[in-house]
C-alpha cells in the first residue's frame, strides 16, 4: 500500500479549539504552496459580517479593506461563494467593481487567490480563500489541489457550524432581552441580591424576580448564575 496522504491526516476538527483549528488550517494552506488564507462562515440571511466567524492570517489592514468593501457594495469574491460551488481564481476583471479591494490585496502580498465555498442545508456558507505572493494558479495546479482544498473547507465548514448557530443564537437572543432585564443581570453580576436591586431600582422584589426569571428563559439558562455568565460573553455587561 501507498503512503498515505499528510493532507488527510488529524481529520477529527469538530471539538477543536479555534486556535488549533487556525494552526490545522494554516499548515494544510502551506502544504498546498499558499501563505494567507481566510475562512468566513456567515450564517443565512445576513448583511454585515456580526454574526460571520473568521479563521485568518490576512494583514489587519487588508481585513479592513474587505470588510470596508461588503459595506460599501457587495464583496465580488463573497458574491461568487454565495451563489455558486465552483471554485474562484482571483483575477483583476473579477474586482471591476471593488477596485479598493483589488489594489489592498496586491499591496498586501495577496496577489494570487484562490477561493472556494460549502452551502449546507440551513443556508450557512462558508468561504475559504488562499493566497500566496508569487506565481499564478495554473490549470495543472488546480487539477492537482482542488480536492485537497474543497476537502479543508468541508472540515472547518463542520468543525465550525455548532459555534456559527451559537453566535447567532446568542446576538438574538441578546435582542429579546428588554432593557430592564440587561439592567437586573448587570446588578446581579455585581453580587447585588433581588431585594438589593428592588430597593436601587425602586422595584419590588417580586418585580425583579420576575425580571431575573424572564432573563434566564431568554438565555437559555439553568440559574441566574449561568444567565449572568451568558450575558458577560455577549458583551452585555
Amino acid at each position: 500500500m501507498g503512503t498515505a496522504n499528510p493532507f488527510y491526516k488529524k481529520q477529527a476538527l469538530t471539538h477543536k479549539a479555534e486556535s488549533s483549528l487556525f494552526t490545522h488550517t494554516l499548515n494544510r494552506i502551506e502544504l498546498s504552496g499558499f501563505e494567507h488564507f481566510l475562512f468566513l462562515m456567515a450564517p443565512p440571511n445576513k448583511n454585515t459580517h456580526s454574526d460571520s466567524l473568521f479563521l485568518t492570517n490576512y494583514p489587519n489592514e487588508f481585513i479592513e479593506s474587505f470588510k470596508a468593501s461588503s459595506l460599501i457594495h457587495e464583496n465580488p469574491i463573497e458574491k461568487h461563494c454565495k451563489t455558486s460551488i465552483s471554485p474562484l481564481i482571483w483575477d483583476q476583471t473579477l474586482f471591476n467593481e471593488a477596485p479598493r479591494l483589488w489594489e489592498s490585496s496586491q499591496l498586501h502580498g495577496l496577489n494570487y487567490g484562490w477561493s472556494f465555498s460549502i452551502h449546507d442545508a440551513k443556508g450557512v456558507v462558508s468561504i475559504l480563500s488562499m493566497t500566496r505572493r508569487n506565481a499564478a494558479i495554473t490549470p495543472q495546479e488546480s487539477s492537482d489541489k482542488v480536492a485537497n482544498l474543497l476537502w479543508l473547507c468541508h472540515e472547518l465548514h463542520s468543525a465550525l457550524q455548532d459555534t456559527v448557530q451559537a453566535r447567532v443564537k446568542i446576538n438574538e437572543t441578546i435582542g429579546r432581552l428588554s432593557q430592564r432585564e440587561s439592567e437586573i443581570l448587570n446588578w446581579t453580576a455585581k453580587g447585588k441580591t433581588a431585594s438589593d436591586i428592588a430597593m436601587i431600582l425602586s422595584l419590588t422584589t417580586r418585580t425583579v424576580n420576575f425580571h431575573i426569571s424572564s432573563a434566564i428563559r431568554k438565555m437559555g439558562a439553568s440559574n441566574k448564575t449561568a444567565a449572568v455568565v451568558t450575558a458577560a460573553k455577549c458583551g452585555l455587561i
